[in-house]
C-alpha cells in the first residue's frame, strides 16, 4: 500500500493524475460497486415481462426491452442514484466525471454484463433462452451493452455531466457492444433512467 501511495504521489508532483481525477476515479468506483449491489438485491424484483412473446422474432430497440420490462427503468434509476451520490457537486470537474466513469466502467464491464443479462433473461425468458452475454452475435450480448451504456451515461448525467458528451464518453471507453445501437438511443435510455 506505502509503493502505491507513493506512486500516486509522483503522479501528482508530475501532473500526471490531478487530485480531482484520482478523487472522482475513487468516487466512481465506489458508486458503480454501490450500485452494481443494489441492482443485484433488487433482482429479485423482476418478473417475465409480458412483452415476452411478442418480441421472439427480430431486433428490439434497449428502450424497448426496459419498457416491457415492468419496474426495470424504476429499479435502474434507483441504482443510478446511488452511484451519482457518491461525487460532490461542483467539486468534482465535469471531464473528471466521464473519464473517472470511463475508466471505472471499463474495469467493471464484464461483473455488469453478467448482471445485466441475469436481469433480461429474467424479464425475457424466452427472447434470450440458451443466449450468452458474452457472444457478439447474441442479441443479449447487444442489449446487455447498450443498457449497461446508458447506465453509465446515466450516472454522469446525475452527475451534472451533459447528456450527448457523457454518452461518447462512455461508449468510447466500454469494449465496443454499445456500438450496435444507435447513440441517440443510448442518451434516450440515459434520459429516461436519471427521470426514474
Amino acid at each position: 500500500m506505502k509503493y502505491i501511495n507513493e506512486a500516486k504521489r509522483f503522479q501528482q508532483l508530475a501532473g500526471l493524475v490531478t487530485e480531482a481525477e484520482e478523487n472522482a476515479e475513487q468516487a466512481a468506483e465506489k458508486g458503480l460497486s454501490a450500485m452494481f449491489n443494489n441492482l443485484t438485491k433488487a433482482a429479485a424484483t423482476i418478473k417475465p415481462s409480458p412483452k415476452d412473446e411478442e418480441i421472439q422474432e427480430g431486433l428490439i430497440t434497449i428502450g424497448a426491452l426496459v419498457a416491457g420490462a415492468p419496474g426495470l427503468i424504476t429499479l435502474l434509476g434507483q441504482t443510478v442514484d446511488a452511484a451519482s451520490s457518491y461525487f460532490s457537486h461542483g467539486a468534482v470537474q465535469k471531464t473528471s466525471i466521464g473519464k473517472a466513469l470511463q475508466k471505472a466502467g471499463g474495469k467493471l464491464e464484464h461483473k455488469y454484463i453478467d448482471g445485466i443479462a441475469f436481469l433480461l433473461k429474467k424479464a425475457y425468458p424466452k427472447k434470450f433462452e440458451n443466449q450468452n452475454a458474452h457472444d457478439e452475435t447474441s442479441e443479449l450480448h447487444d442489449a446487455a451493452h447498450g443498457i449497461y451504456a446508458a447506465i453509465l451515461a446515466a450516472a454522469a448525467i446525475g452527475s451534472g455531466y451533459e447528456a450527448y458528451n457523457a454518452v461518447n464518453t462512455i461508449v468510447q471507453g466500454l469494449e465496443g457492444g454499445a456500438a450496435a445501437f444507435k447513440t441517440s438511443e443510448v442518451v434516450a435510455l440515459a434520459k429516461k433512467i436519471v427521470a426514474a
